[in-house]
């Protein structure tokens, strides 16, 4: 029979061996916040789900490109004498072959057509042997030929003068039915394959070029003129998936010989940034605590106590990465974005995230590291107990485009860079897209006393 005494010990043994226990397992944790399996010791980022080991998710994989090259009649002066057109396309096909995905090279008019060779043989063919000519292609048929043709894993480029035209038969029939009808069955023919692009969530960007051209242009009335060296504009479209394009967008951006004039993005809003973290070890003047700290995205701060007259300031880092590129330039969000404030009264400036920043709280550390940007705010006056400061860049399509486009390119010789019909080409993609009014970014702050 065990005695009181005895039962006191046997006891206070097996609070030593939980204690013990508790010292030896209490620094680990088998806490996995974003529920990816990977527990977040081993985490680097808790508040997204990725795969082991470090739970962190994988870039975007780029599939196949195919580079279609229009090779109809109006093209022909782009592949002869000392044209740029060769060597930016040149470049452009063997840079993506050897440094970013394979490419496969087709010529496209009536049909698509293979190239046999590859990407370094192609780079001396453009320059050396006369490209083989077709007489008259329709841009519309060709753009859903080339939609048709794009896979989902894969990416497609598309070299283009991209004038609007109804075959050469047509033209013969009624002279001005490629100025009548651009801005309605043209247009529209080009928002059906867009529509049905987006359906299947592909995106598409628009870089513009010129380059000299020497030999027959067509105008709208399907009448030849002889250029000798004209500059003249074309176009490099790529079609990919909407998460897939802005990071081949962003490869692209690194060949050197890629120098586009202009460029426009369609399909890319799917989901707005939406998403923040404040770094309290980051430019924190007051006293507060976050609100929904540790989670997908923060919401903001409460327990706001600030001495008189003294302001409250935080920063918040941002992942803009998957905007398009001219959407992540420091000039377009300064110049675009809008601040709302309710119940009280702030200062934002934003800034691009520097390369590296001395910061001691791993998570913050984690946060910082993904991020693109800073956002600075200074809360100058609190009037309510629940104040709201909401953050929003819109989305705002460059209008470049209106001004390289004409409806009488019979005086090609003093066009410049314009070509025909282009704004309605454009504009039946951008109905497609239909993003206008949407915000690409949109951060809203909950201010709490």
């Amino acid at each position: 029979m065990k005695t009181k005494g005895s039962q006191f010990w046997a006891i206070g043994a097996l609070l030593i061996v939980l204690l013990s226990l508790t010292f030896f397992t209490g620094c680990k944790s088998d806490k996995d916040s974003d529920g990816d399996n990977v527990l977040d010791e081993k985490d680097k980022c808790k508040d997204v789900k990725g795969p082991k080991p470090v739970g962190c998710p994988l870039p975007p994989k780029i599939g196949l490109v195919n580079l279609y090259l229009e090779t109809s009649a109006s093209m022909g002066g782009y592949f002869t004498g000392s044209a740029e057109f060769k060597q930016i396309v040149s470049d452009l096909a063997v840079k993506i072959d050897k440094e970013i995905s394979p490419v496969k090279i087709h010529f496209i008019s009536d049909s698509i057509r293979n190239y046999p060779f590859e990407a370094t043989r192609f780079s001396s063919d453009i320059a050396t042997t006369k490209i083989a000519l077709s007489n008259s292609s329709e841009l519309h048929h060709i753009f859903n030929d080339i939609a048709k043709a794009t896979k989902d894993g894969d990416i497609s480029i598309f070299v283009s003068d991209c004038i609007l035209s109804f075959p050469n038969a047509a033209v013969k029939a009624n002279a001005e039915v490629n100025r009548q009808a651009a801005s309605g069955t043209l247009k529209n023919n080009i928002y059906s394959t867009f529509i049905d692009l987006k359906a299947r969530k592909q995106a598409a960007s628009l870089y513009a070029f010129s380059s000299a051209f020497f030999g027959k242009y067509y105008d709208y009335q399907n009448v030849k003129v002889v250029l000798k060296g004209t500059v003249r504009p074309f176009y490099v479209w790529v079609i990919a998936k909407n998460d897939v394009l802005p990071v081949f967008d962003a490869k692209l951006a690194k060949i050197p010989n890629f120098k586009p004039e202009q460029e426009i993005h369609f399909g890319l809003l799917d989901k707005k940034i939406e998403n923040y973290h404040i770094l309290t070890q980051l430019g924190m003047k007051g006293d507060y605590k976050l609100i929904n700290a540790g989670k997908v995205s923060d919401a903001g701060i409460e327990n706001v106590e600030a001495e008189k007259n003294q302001a409250i300031e935080f920063s918040a880092v941002v992942d803009l990465n998957s905007l398009p590129p001219y959407a992540k330039k420091l000039s377009y969000l300064r110049e675009h974005l809008k601040v709302e404030a309710s119940g009280c009264s702030a200062n934002v400036d934003i800034s691009e995230r520097l390369p590296s920043l001395t910061l001691k709280n791993k998570n913050q550390i984690a946060h910082y590291e993904r991020a693109s940007h800073v956002i600075k705010v200074k809360i100058t006056q609190l009037r309510l107990d629940q104040a709201t400061l909401n953050l929003r860049v819109p989305l705002k399509y460059d209008s470049w485009y209106q001004a390289w486009s004409t409806m009488n390119d019979k005086d090609v010789k003093k066009l410049g860079k314009k070509t025909f019909a282009f704004e309605h080409l454009v504009n039946g993609v951008m109905e497609a897209y239909n993003n206008e009014g949407k915000n690409l970014v949109d951060l809203k702050f909950q201010i709490n006393q």
